[in-house]
């Protein structure tokens, strides 16, 4: 398989996947992961740009939020709230133990074909949340 596969990683500092819900990051660090070559390449830091939630699970919230990482297929973070249930129609979320970003994104790496599996569904089916 030689699908590139984007993925928005919740991160407040940098280095580490975000301690609240991913909707709840500050920043979104954006990589690609190659199923050519086998790689991960980091693409760009985008500010988390999302409105507030107004209740717990707010559907406004989950817009705001695909609306900031609009191109990425693959949410990773330690935690992601109610609001998975939407993003799950339209993302593969990714639910790691590991907190720091780098090493979750070798453990995703070898999630490769599950991965491209679950990106592949039809738009508006509920993807599987994987978890590392």
């Amino acid at each position: 398989m030689g699908e590139s596969i984007k993925i928005a990683c919740g991160t407040d500092d940098g280095v580490h996947l975000t301690k609240d819900h991913f909707g709840e990051a500050k920043y979104y660090l954006i990589y690609t992961l190659d199923g050519v070559s086998d790689s991960l390449k980091f693409i760009e830091k985008i500010e988390n740009s999302s409105t507030e939630e107004e209740v717990h699970g707010d559907p406004k919230k989950a817009a705001s939020v695909s609306g900031v990482v609009k191109d990425a297929t693959v949410l990773l973070a330690c935690a992601m709230g109610k609001n998975i249930i939407r993003m799950r129609k339209k993302y593969c979320p990714v639910i790691s133990r590991e907190t720091n970003i780098e090493k979750a994104l070798e453990l995703l790496n070898g999630k490769y074909e599950e991965l491209v599996r679950e990106v592949q569904r039809e738009p508006g089916e509920d993807r599987t949340i994987i978890r590392i």
